[in-house]
């Protein structure tokens, strides 16, 4: 993924992009054409490049990886996920990761005995 081993210059409409945005967004895209082994490692090498000054960013990538998992029925790494971003959110005043994980625990209620699931519909609810 990383542009600056391609021998191609990145596209002059995407120069503002990071390495991040691209790698998350490019797993988001094979997310969505079933390639989720690949998808989920752009994901990750995505949240890595993050500075921590975009905490944020990191809070909306994590939420993404949560319903990632979701759709693939595993709910023990998607709980993970979304606590990593609850908590994330809630420490840095991130409302758009609150609401991205809010949004998705009614996902999580036929996953209530999974590992980690119970504990992140408590801290929802706190």
């Amino acid at each position: 993924m990383s542009w600056g081993k391609c021998s191609i210059s990145r596209p002059a409409w995407c120069v503002w992009v990071s390495e991040a945005d691209l790698a998350v967004d490019s797993g988001q895209a094979l997310l969505d054409l079933g390639d989720t082994g690949r998808a989920h490692q752009l994901i990750t090498e995505g949240e890595r490049l993050l500075p921590s000054a975009r905490d944020k960013t990191r809070g909306v990538f994590l939420a993404y990886r949560a319903a990632s998992y979701l759709d693939l029925k595993e709910p023990e790494p998607a709980a993970a996920a979304a606590t990593q971003s609850l908590l994330l959110a809630r420490r840095i005043g991130a409302p758009r990761c609150i609401s991205l994980v809010d949004d998705m625990l009614p996902r999580f209620q036929p996953y209530r005995d999974a590992q980690g699931v119970p504990e992140l519909l408590q801290l929802a609810t706190a």
